[in-house]
């Protein structure tokens, strides 16, 4: 059977403490990027930009790997080569190698925050990502994902576990539908049983699997999601 296309998609809020400086940290760099990677970052004209852009292509590189394999590989950061053939202080583009993987990517930075996606074949803008910026404060986080939780089916309430998280999936599954040509209530995103982070949404269609594949990603106060119209390669 041939199989069908598939999305990944990361996003990096370059606000949130954890990214800022982190360019200037040798061992963080050694073990996110590969020689020819840090040779790339040291000629930057913004390497904390690029840096972040390296490990958004990582993360949503290795989100693609994993459902082609089927089940999530160990995520060694350095172990996903990415190569630039286009190379900005905005807009990142080329692929990454994994295994006998060549899956193209592309970064991009807008406002604060760097979103790239992935595909394991075709044309990268097939996929259609988007971003948005959540604008609540952190303390009323916990209320409005009480207050979405109803918006789900028992199965897709599965895999949310934050406020992020509800509302990716609530503006993903939004955009599947229109891909889908259908109403959102027949829509559905859900995730395997097994370990939150580990288990890549699905997409359903009044109960049976969709021809649409959907990545999902979030940090800091930025969420993105990407979505894929499927079918099989080669037709």
């Amino acid at each position: 059977m041939t199989p069908c296309p598939m999305v990944g998609n990361d996003v990096v809020d370059l606000r949130d403490p954890r990214t800022v400086g982190k360019h200037s940290d040798p061992r963080f760099v050694a073990r996110i990027l590969g020689e020819g990677e840090r040779a790339v970052l040291a000629r930057a004209e913004d390497p904390a930009a690029t840096l972040w852009a390296f490990w958004a292509a990582k993360e949503a590189a290795y989100k693609v790997a994993s459902k082609l394999r089927g089940t999530p590989p160990v995520f060694v950061h350095a172990a996903f080569c990415v190569t630039w053939t286009e190379v900005g202080t905005a807009r990142w583009e080329g692929h990454v190698a994994y295994e006998q993987l060549e899956i193209p990517v592309v970064a991009v930075r807008s406002e604060t925050m760097i979103h790239a996606v992935a595909v394991s074949e075709g044309e990268i803008g097939s996929a259609l990502p988007a971003t948005g910026l959540l604008d609540a404060p952190a303390e009323t986080w916990g209320a409005r994902l009480a207050e979405l939780l109803p918006r789900f089916t028992e199965r897709e309430a599965d895999a949310v576990h934050s406020l992020p998280s509800a509302a990716v999936r609530l503006r993903a599954r939004a955009a599947l539908a229109d891909v889908l040509a259908a109403a959102e209530a027949d829509v559905e995103i859900v995730c395997d049983p097994g370990v939150t982070g580990r288990r890549p949404p699905r997409v359903l269609l009044r109960g049976r699997p969709a021809p649409a594949d959907v990545s999902l990603s979030h940090h800091g106060k930025w969420i993105a999601w990407a979505v894929l119209p499927q079918k099989p390669l080669g037709r």
